[in-house]
């Protein structure tokens, strides 16, 4: 019997098209592998010697062979998206990332993402492949995206060490050297920041429309969990930085969902013996302020897989590993070498992120019973963070 198709799919309305699959669904695997068999997962490269269109992706970032026999194998499914991994027989492995939640769900279109990866530093993160973001030609019958793999598995949170908060802290900085000029995606072509608004930047008028989103979308929920008091708190929190961000000196290429489950651990480096690490998922790359990346690791708010617990002592040496391998890597922005300021922006960033965790987690909890054991450790922790009574 043919799989039922993920209740969010979007609808094809060419008859003659694939058939919707789960995207975590071993049928899945097979219409992977078959579409790369005839090498249509990564169309033939155009003149650009780009796939897809990745305008001035160089061709050393490809496989050797777009097509042929290759093994498939499910990697992982996160929040929202489903990642195979694909094996070509004479080829290192690639990563096919295929949403699995509508579209409208996601954080930014999936062309933002696979441009953002063309930014990144050597050695930081996966390099693009391709992406196809249209889901009436895509050949999986769903939007998607290629990477490159990146070797290593992810550490749980109470595994963390203080050798991994510097390795985190040192790869972060050198992410960040990428500068940005303010708050917005990255695009192809000669002007990557041309989507990124020119003037003072803001953040307050998006957390507004995400917690009138919130509202809307999960009114009885927010009043079953009692999580009205939250959502004040959080934007109180960005209301007190909203200054800071308009006068910001320090935009640089974020990763934006930098929680533990996203960052890759392979052994030690055999000079320093510090532990290897580099970046996945890059849903939510973007211009940003360096404060955001530094918040979602975790610190006193912290529940499920994704957030590490630290004491304050900790989140300091973090901070402070940070600051100084920017400092390494040039001059110093001063909205991050003023540490008070970069920690005020982070506890605000702590409060929107964690509170926008929050609201997701209980908007699962009542099917998930992972996202149902999560979700009193992170509304306590949170509470205690924002100042909320029982």
């Amino acid at each position: 019997m043919a799989p039922e198709p993920h209740p969010d799919a979007p609808a094809r309305p060419d008859s003659s098209a694939p058939t919707l699959l789960d995207p975590a669904s071993p049928a899945m695997g097979e219409r992977i592998l078959e579409a790369w068999r005839r090498g249509a997962l990564v169309l033939p490269l155009r003149d650009d010697e780009a796939p897809l269109r990745l305008p001035g992706l160089h061709r050393s970032a490809l496989p050797a062979s777009l097509s042929g026999r290759a093994r498939a194998s499910l990697a992982g499914v996160g929040e929202r998206f489903a990642a195979w991994r694909l094996t070509p027989q004479e080829n290192a492995p690639v990563i096919v990332r295929i949403a699995h939640v509508a579209p409208e769900e996601l954080h930014q279109d999936l062309a933002h993402e696979i441009a953002a990866l063309t930014l990144i530093p050597p050695g930081t993160g996966p390099s693009p492949v391709a992406v196809h973001d249209e889901a009436t030609t895509s050949p999986l019958g769903h939007p998607y995206v290629v990477t490159t793999d990146v070797p290593g598995v992810a550490a749980a949170p109470e595994a963390w060490t203080g050798a991994h908060l510097r390795s985190h802290a040192r790869l972060l900085a050198r992410l960040h050297a990428v500068p940005a000029p303010g708050r917005g995606p990255v695009s192809f072509g000669q002007e990557p920041w041309s989507a990124v608004p020119v003037g003072p930047q803001h953040l307050l008028a998006e957390v507004e429309a995400e917690v009138e989103a919130w509202r809307s979308r999960h009114g009885a929920l927010l009043a079953e969990h009692g999580l009205e008091p939250f959502l004040e708190a959080a934007l109180a929190r960005v209301a007190g930085i909203e200054d800071q961000i308009a006068s910001l000196d320090a935009f640089c290429l974020c990763h934006g969902d930098l929680c533990s489950t996203n960052i890759l651990w392979d052994g030690a480096d055999p000079a320093t013996g510090s532990p290897c690490v580099q970046y996945i998922d890059f849903e939510w790359a973007q211009g940003d302020d360096p404060a955001r990346d530094l918040a979602i690791i975790g610190g006193r708010v912290h529940g499920g897989p994704w957030y590490v617990p630290l004491e304050e002592e900790q989140v300091t040496r973090f901070v402070e590993e940070y600051v100084g391998a920017r400092g390494e890597l040039g001059e110093v922005p001063a909205a991050v070498a003023d540490v008070g300021a970069l920690r005020e922006r982070m506890r605000a960033w702590t409060a929107y992120e964690r509170t926008a965790m929050l609201v997701h987690v209980a908007s699962r909890a009542a099917t998930r019973a992972s996202h149902r054991r999560v979700l009193p450790l992170l509304r306590d922790t949170l509470a205690e963070e924002l100042g909320i009574g029982g």
